[in-house]
């Protein structure tokens, strides 16, 4: 159906049912009555750092930049509003093919369902961001990351398997490989943390605490320099199924449930941090898992949680991130701490 049938206010307005967003589409543009905008990004087709230079590219126009480009933009009709002509729309297709119709019936009801069983909650913390990490010696986004497996150690009281998304641009076609925020180092500090926190004035116990804590960042920085360069994996072990055809058998590895389980990422992260963005997120990627984006901003820390709604975890985890970072900075100020805690 062209523009011209279904009106201008259908393609360039908003529905906040989400019914006029175009899924088979990259990128998309959101502009809200309120001056905010965003942005929308099939994960299938790109990742997060075209996002970043597309964001890059708008932000840094200015309006006299876009009065000078040659055309204008598609004016909205002032006849009838966007629900209204969204609706005509769709009843013109309905009236064509009754198939038609029930599919976009039953795809409306999806889209519905799936929006209402999920849950989110935004974290945004104020107490300190990346200016004062980088001070005290560590990588914003590993620490951050130690923060994360942390609180998840404590939501699902053991580690589970954990994804962060490690950019792979310097490679022809190259995307992502994996990043794996358990390890033998992460599983020593979170287990040294505890279920709960337990602040112990030692010197000995602390600084036990932060050698765990640096050893398991910095363990978390060379794994990042390793997928970025094509030794992770994940994305070969990937590659490897993809050659099993037909009726030959997989190997005994990819049947392994240990195997199985250390791929099945209940805790899906990525961090996309940039001044114009405030804050942005995505979906969990298994069932009984969570979601969480994050960006490392000089002075805060903000955390995108998502999850099923029947498991009540998004506003328990928030809570726990904020838990695990001030633990972490008291941790570190070991001067500042008073005799007794």
């Amino acid at each position: 159906m062209s523009r011209k049938q279904c009106g201008e206010n259908f393609w360039t307005g908003g529905l906040s049912s989400g019914h006029n967003r175009w899924f088979d589409k990259s990128i998309q543009i959101m502009c809200t009555a309120n001056g905010k905008a965003g942005l929308i990004g099939e994960h299938s087709m790109m990742d997060g750092m075209p996002m970043l230079q597309y964001v890059n590219f708008i932000t840094a126009q200015t309006y006299t930049d876009v009065q000078k480009m040659k055309g204008s933009a598609c004016s909205p009709s002032s006849n009838g509003g966007v629900h209204d002509i969204f609706q005509h729309c769709i009843s013109s297709i309905k009236a064509g093919d009754s198939q038609i119709g029930i599919m976009i019936d039953e795809a409306k009801s999806a889209f519905q369902s799936l929006v209402g069983a999920h849950s989110l909650q935004v974290q945004s913390f104020q107490g300190y961001g990346s200016n004062y990490i980088k001070k005290i010696g560590y990588s914003p986004d590993a620490y951050v990351q130690m923060a994360i497996q942390l609180a998840t150690y404590r939501l699902f009281k053991k580690q589970v398997g954990t994804y962060e998304a490690t950019q792979m641009r310097p490679f022809l076609h190259g995307r992502t490989e994996t990043t794996r925020s358990v390890s033998p180092d992460s599983e020593a500090f979170v287990k040294a943390m505890g279920f709960i926190p337990r602040f112990n004035n030692n010197p000995t116990i602390r600084e036990e605490k932060l050698s765990l804590l640096r050893s398991a960042v910095d363990s978390h920085m060379q794994y990042i320099r390793d997928a970025a360069v094509g030794n992770g994996i994940d994305r070969h072990f990937l590659g490897l199924s993809m050659l099993v055809e037909g009726e030959e058998e997989m190997p005994e590895l990819y049947k392994n449930p240990v195997f199985t389980r250390s791929k099945t990422w209940r805790v899906s992260t990525s961090n996309l941090t940039h001044p114009k963005i405030e804050n942005w997120g995505f979906g969990e990627v298994v069932y009984n898992g969570v979601g969480v984006g994050y960006s490392v901003k000089s002075e805060s820390c903000i955390f995108n949680i998502t999850a099923r709604k029947e498991h009540e975890w998004t506003d328990r985890l928030s809570y726990l991130l904020e838990e695990a970072l001030i633990e972490m900075r008291l941790l570190n100020d070991t001067n500042q701490l008073p005799s007794k805690l």
